[in-house]
């Protein structure tokens, strides 16, 4: 039974030219060489005038590369595998300081990226309080509603931010900001201060304070921070206890290999 659901399942989902592409990639990994079009042709089954097309669209995106007389993996794979690799890497570093911030704030951590115009939830440590606010590891939301969002947009690129409110900021809750120039403003603070609130602007009853973890580079690679019920967060307490969720960001920062600017704690709120 469960073998017929699957079989049913990819063959509702299937996408022939995808799997074709993933079986060439998966070849050229696994012998470790470069192919003619003709012998990729032979050895997986595939028309040659279809393997041609894929080749020359991997070629073209960075993904394949001429070798020879043929092709083998591109340096695309190797960027992506090291984009992986960190966030992976990234994952390891930080829990500790995540567990660590738990139990100093006895709320719950979240630790989040950017993965294009959205927010991923990689990783958390849940409070032991009964009462807690609860979101699915790998949860796809909103940055501009969000704390932990907030802090990577504020270090994102002008075009990536131009085109991102181009689209329209959602409005999630009667606090979240939907205005451009508004959020521009909330992120200039956040790059002078190293951290971000959220008012219950995602969700009503909820409030966050977050900060930046940053790689070798300026730009954001992920934020820390907590999550609570908003009458567990005044706004007293959010402050006071902002230079703890900076000082966890700045430990996993370090790890990461930034050795540029630390932020010290709450300058202008």
């Amino acid at each position: 039974m469960w073998s017929k659901y699957l079989a049913e399942k990819k063959q509702k989902y299937a996408a022939p030219a995808i799997s074709k592409m993933f079986d060439i990639v998966e070849l050229m990994a696994r012998e470790n060489r470069a192919f003619g079009i003709n012998e990729l042709s032979r050895a997986l089954e595939m028309p040659v005038n279809t393997v041609y097309r894929i080749v020359m669209e991997m070629e073209h995106r960075g993904y394949a590369e001429k070798s020879g007389t043929g092709y083998a993996l591109g340096a695309k794979f190797f960027v992506l595998g090291q984009i992986a690799g960190s966030r992976i890497d990234m994952r390891t570093k930080a829990l500790p300081v995540m567990k660590e911030l738990s139990e100093q704030t006895g709320e719950t951590v979240h630790l989040a990226i950017l993965q294009g115009d959205r927010m991923v939830l990689l990783d958390q440590i849940e409070t032991t309080n009964p009462l807690r606010i609860h979101a699915d590891t790998g949860s796809i939301l909103y940055p501009h509603a969000s704390a932990f969002g907030k802090c990577m947009l504020a270090f994102a690129d002008e075009k990536f931010m131009n085109e991102y409110i181009r689209k329209g900021l959602a409005s999630l809750t009667e606090r979240t900001i939907t205005d451009g120039g508004k959020l521009r403003s909330e992120l200039s603070g956040i790059r002078t201060n190293g951290f971000a609130f959220d008012y219950e602007e995602y969700l009503n009853g909820v409030r966050c304070i977050g900060a930046p973890v940053h790689g070798t580079d300026t730009m954001g690679i992920a934020s820390i921070g907590i999550v609570a019920p908003a009458y567990r967060l005044s706004e007293e307490r959010m402050k006071g206890i902002a230079s703890v969720v900076i000082e966890a960001s700045n430990r996993i920062s370090e790890t990461m290999g930034r050795t540029g600017r630390q932020f010290a704690g709450v300058q202008h709120v």
